[in-house]
């Protein structure tokens, strides 16, 4: 009977069926299966003392199966038959679920106390993640919260509904949340090898993926390779070769208070901008908030061109003095035409002779920013912060030995960049020069009209060139002369105004 169900009728079938709600399902089987009187009994039974009241059969278009067919082709279990067939003998003929609406336990939770739950949760303050958010749509509470603080505040709020702890932690984790700071250290690309090797049917499959595997993980090593190697330049050539690497860390709230009202108001947001030079070991970390600026290409580059008015001078005739830097991906700070504009700017305007801007592959992207943002985060649990300045004392007191430098940036040292771009003009090439692209660009001043793309940070393979600049274009505006882009503080939402 199971050859009348070939493999293409069986998954039509299957998909015929959970395409619909559980009733329908139901009343769908219940008109496959007939129920008819018992044809023979077993010897010495009769109606009266047969526990055997009828018989049934299975049919699925019309033919007649067995039952170990009818629950394969549908991929349901006896219990669910047996059900539909005790319905059936009590003339149930359109039956429906009825699990969860009698009225036989008295505890039940009420729907009320779950939205009085879910009300309650929504009440905290939380954010989207920043580097995954083309990934996941989980949004983040504050890390100081966990559910055992948010549950005492709602005992405090409702002191007269019973909802357990558990309860409350059940309703949490359906709503999609999650505490710390929304940042994906996971890289996609192996979390999609692990899942295919975990589902590979045959060897040559697992073979196959283990190589791409492989593949992949020795792009990731060959970027932590070349960042080792050009620290150890940096080290012994510190006046002719800088190395940076730049990372924006993630947002820090204040006020920083313990009380339960704190954790229902929409604090304010401050921004840290890292620059460690791998030469000198230095890290500066340059501080704002909200009201001050925002956080895209426009403040990392304008935190770039600081850092570098400040700490280096021109270049003299003859002299050079090469650039690297390097940075994980985040698309909208530091992988982009405008960072890569303001790199050529700087080097235009004579501090740098040449420039490398280097990307470690995207989920293995640790830099040593992030070791100075963990000390950061260790000094941040015990601190008290009450206004946005009070960070520069907790970072400057998170490091004993070779503190970080603070900077605080005003409105003013975020440039209008507008003018540059404008002084750097592309030519129809640029539209070929995809920046997401590559892992290592390079602008040299021996070939002021060309930016070079190399998708991989093995030295062997070539260089693509793109003609983008203009002939005879300079660097009319100087640091100095940059307007601010900003001419007054920025509004903050009116929640965030709420006492």
């Amino acid at each position: 009977m199971c050859s009348h169900f070939t493999l293409d009728m069986r998954k039509d079938l299957f998909k015929f069926f959970y395409s619909h709600s559980y009733d329908e399902q139901s009343a769908f089987l219940t008109k496959c299966i007939r129920m008819e009187e018992p044809k023979r009994r077993r010897a010495g039974k009769t109606d009266a003392t047969s526990l055997k009241l009828c018989s049934f059969t299975y049919f699925i278009n019309d033919k007649k199966v067995c039952k170990t067919t009818f629950l394969d082709v549908f991929k349901i279990t006896h219990r669910r038959i047996q059900t539909l067939q005790d319905k059936l003998k009590l003339g149930v003929h359109i039956p429906t679920d009825q699990r969860g609406k009698h009225h036989n336990r008295p505890k039940a939770i009420l729907q009320e106390s779950r939205n009085l739950v879910m009300e309650h949760i929504n009440k905290f303050p939380r954010q989207e993640s920043h580097y995954s958010r083309n990934k996941t749509q989980k949004e983040y509470l504050s890390p100081d919260l966990n559910l055992s603080k948010m549950y005492r505040c709602f005992q405090t709020e409702n002191p007269n509904v019973a909802v357990s702890k558990t309860f409350y932690d059940t309703v949490f984790k359906q709503m999609n949340l999650r505490f710390g700071a929304p940042r994906s250290d996971t890289c996609k690309i192996c979390d999609e090898f692990y899942i295919q090797l975990s589902s590979a049917k045959s060897e040559d499959d697992r073979k196959k993926i283990q190589q791409e595997s492989g593949l992949h993980q020795s792009r990731a090593s060959l970027g932590y390779q070349e960042l080792k190697a050009d620290i150890v330049k940096s080290k012994v050539n510190n006046s002719s070769t800088v190395v940076l690497c730049v990372d924006m860390q993630q947002v820090l709230f204040c006020p920083t208070l313990s009380h339960s009202d704190i954790f229902y108001q929409r604090q304010l947001s401050c921004y840290n901008f890292a620059i460690h030079n791998m030469g000198t070991s230095k890290a500066v970390m340059h501080l704002w908030y909200e009201c001050i600026a925002g956080r895209g290409s426009t403040e990392i580059a304008s935190c770039i061109i600081k850092y570098v008015t400040m700490n280096y001078n021109k270049l003299i005739d003859g002299e050079e003095r090469k650039l690297i830097v390097w940075s994980d991906r985040c698309v909208g700070q530091n992988n982009n035409w405008r960072i890569l504009n303001t790199y050529c700017y700087l080097a235009k305007c004579g501090y740098f002779t040449e420039i490398n801007q280097k990307f470690l592959s995207s989920g293995h992207s640790f830099l040593p920013c992030d070791r100075d943002f963990a000390i950061i985060e260790k000094a941040k649990k015990s601190a008290k912060v009450h206004v946005p300045s009070d960070w520069k004392y907790v970072i400057a007191d998170a490091k004993v030995i070779e503190p970080f430098d603070i900077i605080e940036m005003s409105q003013n040292d975020f440039k209008d960049l507008t003018s540059i771009e404008e002084h750097l003009p592309k030519n129809k090439s640029s539209s070929k020069l995809q920046v997401t692209k590559y892992l290592w660009i390079k602008y040299d001043l021996d070939d002021p009209y060309t930016i070079y793309g190399r998708a991989s940070h093995n030295v062997i393979k070539p260089w693509e060139s793109f003609k983008i600049f203009k002939e005879n274009w300079e660097a009319k505006t100087k640091p100095a002369d940059l307007q601010p882009v900003y001419n007054a503080l920025l509004p903050i939402t009116q929640n965030k105004k709420k006492i």
